[in-house]
């Protein structure tokens, strides 16, 4: 994708919509226009140890079309961009200020060994997210984890170290 068709305030919100028409139609056109925004989004040949996804998260305008793109998006391309990109900075993703709500539209659409590793990394540090007023985070895992019952008795017992004590 040329920058000029990502670059403005409207052309993005036109991709986002753009993403959420062909994926409510399932067209094949989907799953071309999600590459190609990988492919502008995480350009291959980043240096090692960053992740140009987890700067786009962290932009406003660009994370914004991660979100719409995770929520197009098939699991096995969901997989390879979590395994890639957020695998390991998770908690830093968790606790930034515009991140976060990537990191829940990732869990709306996660499949389940994803959500899995998202528990096992994030879990033991849930409240950091919720000292950092970003609640959603636990919600959208609780939500991943309710589709995807054998990650509940993981995820409730994660959720209740999480609780003040009474």
């Amino acid at each position: 994708l040329p920058p000029a068709l990502v670059s403005p305030p409207c052309a993005s919100l036109c991709l986002q919509a753009a993403l959420e028409v062909l994926r409510h139609s399932q067209s094949a056109a989907c799953a071309r226009l999600c590459q190609a925004l990988i492919g502008y989004l995480v350009p291959p040949g980043h240096a090692p140890g960053e992740s140009p996804l987890v700067s786009a998260l962290e932009d406003a305008q660009r994370g914004r079309l991660v979100e719409a793109l995770f929520g197009a998006a098939g699991p096995r391309c969901l997989r390879g961009l979590f395994r890639e990109h957020l695998r390991g900075r998770l908690l830093g993703v968790a606790t930034h200020r515009l991140a976060n709500h990537g990191l829940q539209r990732l869990l709306d659409h996660a499949p389940r060994d994803v959500v899995g590793e998202v528990l096992e990394e994030l879990g033991p540090a849930l409240r950091q997210p919720l000292a950092r007023g970003h609640p959603g985070v636990l919600t959208a895992l609780a939500g991943a984890c309710r589709r995807h019952p054998p990650l509940q008795p993981l995820a409730l017992r994660r959720l209740l170290e999480v609780s003040p004590a009474p």
